[in-house]
């Protein structure tokens, strides 16, 4: 498919996040991927998840008049809760950017073990999906929004390294290639 291809769907049944975790996509939702055929090195592509992030944050500002934080390094959060889950796939030459976004609290309201929002406003999906498709093909300099929108820095996080045990630390900040600098607590 050509750059810039998008597909949206009214609901997933299999949706998942970072790290294989399981996406809970109800009905009422956007669930966007965009293929992306990105003209950077290869080790650039890491970036793509937080310049996505920026770009589905000024898409909601620009069609919804609401303006998300971003927890790192890819979900968007809204009066404390998850609001979009955004994840970035390489396939070949192309990065698939999956989005999940709620737009509508589901019939019976979220899990309880979900702590999400949704916007909860009337919203032309369409609309709102192709401002996102836009800002994806036009990102710009993302990197000082992305930090200015980040909810964790001075906050403790919970470290979970490769190897060895979890341990907390505070979010300090966020470097030039978008990964979050802690130091031990």
């Amino acid at each position: 498919a050509p750059h810039g291809t998008a597909v949206l769907a009214e609901r997933q049944t299999a949706g998942r996040g970072r790290l294989g975790r399981a996406f809970f996509s109800p009905e009422g939702g956007l669930y966007l991927s965009v293929i992306l055929y990105p003209q950077c090195p290869p080790e650039d592509r890491a970036l793509m998840t937080p310049m996505a992030a920026v770009a589905v944050c000024r898409a909601l500002e620009q069609i919804c008049d609401v303006s998300p934080g971003i927890k790192w390094v890819n979900d968007l959060y809204l009066g404390g809760k998850k609001l979009c889950g955004i994840l970035c796939e390489g396939c070949g030459d192309a990065v698939i950017v999956g989005i999940g976004l709620n737009l509508y609290t589901p019939e019976g309201g979220f899990p309880a073990e979900i702590p999400a929002t949704a916007l909860d406003v009337p919203v032309d999906r369409r609309a709102l999906a192709e401002a996102i498709r836009q800002q994806l093909l036009q990102p710009g300099e993302f990197l000082a929004e992305y930090r200015e929108r980040c909810l964790l820095l001075g906050k403790t996080v919970t470290v979970h390294p490769v190897v060895g045990e979890a341990y907390a630390a505070r979010a300090v900040e966020i470097d030039d290639r978008c990964r979050l600098v802690v130091e031990s607590c």
